[in-house]
């Protein structure tokens, strides 16, 4: 891609955010700061290809979540487009309809260090590569080689969703870890009960 007609630099953060915390929202302002971006789409996954989880809440209350939690950052977008599908869920296609809706951008595909182990396992990993530079965070607990591509320094967040949802279900205190409005949402739907 000429440098010379790049109109905007998007980020795409997908996850299973189930559900969104701090952690992500510090990754997703880190990520803006770090490669410049003017737009960063938040994609929670739909149907997984590489899991199944029966702790997972529906789409439309992760992507409920994902809203509240992003509302205060203009330069957060989340995006519906694995929720809204009816198949199995890769990166390749969200991809694919975010370069087609976004000509002469370029695309950062954000993925946390965990990822790197089995990248180029994922579907139409050599043509994801055409399209995008893929961007990993360190991550606790990993320590991979990723090949020369873009790394971000991060701090190493001890926070998962999964601890997340324990303390929901051991009536911990939430505070520290996902926003009020989040939160709130969770106690009024009662999920991961």
């Amino acid at each position: 891609m000429d440098n010379n007609k790049i109109i905007e630099k998007i980020g795409i953060f997908g996850g299973s955010f189930n559900p969104i915390h701090r952690g992500h929202i510090e990754m997703a302002d880190l990520a803006i700061k770090e490669l410049n971006l003017d737009k960063l789409y938040i994609v929670p996954v739909g149907t997984p290809s590489h899991r199944c989880n029966k702790e997972f809440v529906s789409g439309h209350d992760r992507m409920a979540m994902i809203k509240l939690a992003c509302s205060k950052n203009k330069k957060l977008y989340p995006c519906d487009y694995e929720i809204n599908s009816k198949k199995v869920s890769y990166t390749y296609d969200t991809l694919l309809k975010i370069v087609e809706s976004h000509p002469d951008s370029l695309i950062y595909e954000i993925v946390g260090e965990d990822s790197a182990e089995y990248l180029t396992s994922w579907k139409n990993y050599n043509e994801m590569v055409d399209l995008c530079k893929f961007v990993f965070f360190k991550r606790k607990g990993y320590c991979s080689t990723t090949n020369g591509l873009l790394t971000i320094e991060a701090p190493l967040f001890d926070l998962s969703s999964t601890m997340i949802r324990e303390k929901i279900k051991n009536n911990e205190s939430l505070d520290k870890y996902i926003v009020p409005e989040v939160e709130e949402y969770i106690k009024e739907h009662r999920l991961y009960r």
